[in-house]
């Protein structure tokens, strides 16, 4: 209750007599560096990136995992490619030899069901090597032929082989486990193969064209080599079956230039899923997808998703147009929810492949509402921090001012009271020293005073003399300049960039090129450049001038 009384009554005081008091000058101190000191820890929290907002942690998630699976992606379809061309020639070649044993030709193979089974039992070894050796969901052969040429669907069924792993990021044949998913029983009965659930004698290649597009490009392009011929589809289901992967095509054609059918590797839903998932245990809910490029949108309705969140056979059955971004991220819509995040575009086909043009993607997304969050983090609580840091610093301004000067304003009550004799009777010492002091002062200034009113009409005939001839000094040496140029050279020095005037401030202390270029630590050529550039904002020819009109213009201050 005191000290609101006392804060009143000097505030009256401050009314009546105009001024601001000892205390609120302190007040105001104390306040202005708590809050300097608040606002400059702020301040170093926002330059070090600590604002409790996480975009750039996400700018940095992103970046840094879509760089790691694009480039993964590439290398392993790349890769796989490689293998999948080189699975075709070997192939080829065995068909080759095998149609030169039965002497038919690959047109007279496609016309003979009875030699399929023959023939895809001696492939059958080729594509169980492939699935042992390579980290892939499976491989397979599809002829463009059926062993049932009466057959109801004989127009859309297709014989060949399809193997499917367990593992199927596995390289290693040991524990790995092959399932028997399309081809005659009898082949996986001598390979020791099981049956899968889903297994069928024969591929149904209805709604699925890519099977005949490859075919009829192989046959559009009989100088191409396989190399340039293999085709990656988008995310497909075989007919039948549960789980969709990317299928490597790459065509099989005989030594007479027959294209008689085609074989390929599997990149199943789940091997996507282990290999290419975000690795972040902070944002579980990001996710990875690879999928063909459309004109404004991605094709996710043909891509494969992985990541945390998204684990269990999740698919995308829309695709996701380019929308305006979210907090400087890309936006991705569907006609229910929107994602945010990043995409790049990898290449997966070289550029004399009549599959050029095909462009894929791979982006890192979350969820609009989930990414929002993320980007927000927890700055609402940094600010409330803030903010009560600052009303803290602000009562403890005012009692510590309080506490501070209570000495103080007791002395001054004891001076009025009692003047500077019993002042030594005070505990402060400091106070004391200061009384003592004034009163020492006062009996010398009297002193002075004398002394000074003795001296005060030379002084001023002194001083008069000395303008006189500071003036004539100045006058004389203005004669030796254009005035005109002298005006200009006093505008321009404001136009002197930082290392001009240390410069052009070394030359009027008297300092040479050499103690200029030593003191700046520059080069000659260096000082040469400032020296052109002083001269000409100056208006001067040369550092004589320079230095003339510098020290008329010293002249003039002290005058």
């Amino acid at each position: 209750m005191s000290m609101l009384k006392q804060a009143l009554s000097l505030w009256k005081n401050e009314r009546n007599k105009k001024g601001t008091t000892l205390q609120r000058r302190l007040i105001l101190f104390f306040i202005c560096v708590t809050v300097s000191l608040v606002l400059a820890f702020s301040l170093l929290l926002m330059i070090f990136g600590i604002t409790g907002k996480e975009e750039r942690a996400l700018h940095n998630f992103f970046d840094t995992e879509l760089a790691n699976i694009a480039d993964n992606i590439s290398d392993d379809f790349g890769s796989l490619s490689v293998d999948g061309i080189n699975l075709a020639e070997s192939m080829s070649a065995h068909a080759n030899n095998f149609f030169d044993e039965n002497d038919i030709s690959a047109g007279d193979f496609l016309s003979r069901p009875e030699l399929i089974e023959p023939m895809l039992s001696e492939q059958a070894h080729l594509l169980i090597s492939m699935v042992n050796g390579r980290s892939c969901g499976g491989a397979f052969v599809l002829l463009d032929t059926t062993i049932n040429p009466e057959g109801d669907n004989a127009e859309f069924a297709r014989s060949g082989i399809f193997i499917k792993k367990t593992q199927p990021t596995s390289t290693q044949a040991v524990g790995v486990k092959m399932y028997y998913l399309r081809g005659p029983a009898q082949i996986a009965r001598e390979n020791n193969i099981e049956l899968l659930g889903q297994w069928k004698m024969e591929y149904d290649t209805a709604d699925q064209h890519f099977f005949a597009d490859v075919l009829e490009q192989a046959r559009q392009n009989p100088d191409l080599p396989l190399s340039r011929l293999y085709y990656w589809t988008g995310r497909v289901t075989l007919k039948d079956n549960s789980e969709a992967g990317f299928l490597l095509c790459v065509p099989l054609r005989s030594k007479d230039g027959t294209v008689f059918g085609l074989c390929g590797i599997e990149v199943s839903d789940r091997m996507f899923k282990s290999l290419y998932s975000p690795a972040s245990d902070k944002y579980e809910n990001a996710f990875a997808i690879a999928a063909p490029k459309g004109d404004d949108c991605i094709k996710t309705s043909s891509g494969i998703i992985a990541g945390n969140y998204y684990l269990t056979g999740n698919r995308m059955y829309e695709d996701l147009k380019y929308g305006e971004g979210i907090s400087s991220f890309e936006s991705f819509a569907s006609s229910d929810i929107n994602y945010g995040g990043k995409n790049v575009g990898i290449r997966l086909y070289p550029s004399d492949s009549p599959y050029e043009t095909d462009r894929w993607e791979v982006a890192v997304l979350m969820h609009e509402k989930a990414l929002q969050d993320a980007v927000s983090g927890n700055d609402k609580y940094l600010i409330v921090i803030i903010a009560i840091l600052l009303l803290l610093s602000i009562l403890s301004s005012v009692v510590i001012s309080h506490h501070y000067l209570k000495p103080v304003t007791t002395a001054f009550e004891s001076v009025r009271t009692n003047g500077y004799s019993d002042m030594d009777t005070m505990p402060y010492l400091e106070i004391n020293d200061l009384f003592d002091f004034l009163a020492q002062r006062d009996r010398e200034r009297e002193e002075e005073f004398k002394q000074l009113e003795s001296r005060h009409n030379d002084t001023k005939e002194e001083m008069a003399k000395a303008r006189t001839r500071l003036s004539h000094l100045i006058d004389k040496k203005k004669k030796e300049v254009d005035p005109e140029s002298y005006r200009l050279f006093l505008t321009s020095l404001k136009t002197l960039t930082k290392k001009e005037r240390e410069v052009f401030e070394l030359y009027m202390e008297g300092k040479s090129a050499k103690d200029i270029v030593d003191i700046l630590g520059i080069t000659e050529n260096t000082l040469k450049f400032h020296n052109k550039n002083l001269y000409g904002k100056l208006g001067v020819n040369s550092r004589k001038e320079l230095l003339l009109y510098a020290q008329i213009m010293r002249e003039e201050n002290k005058l």
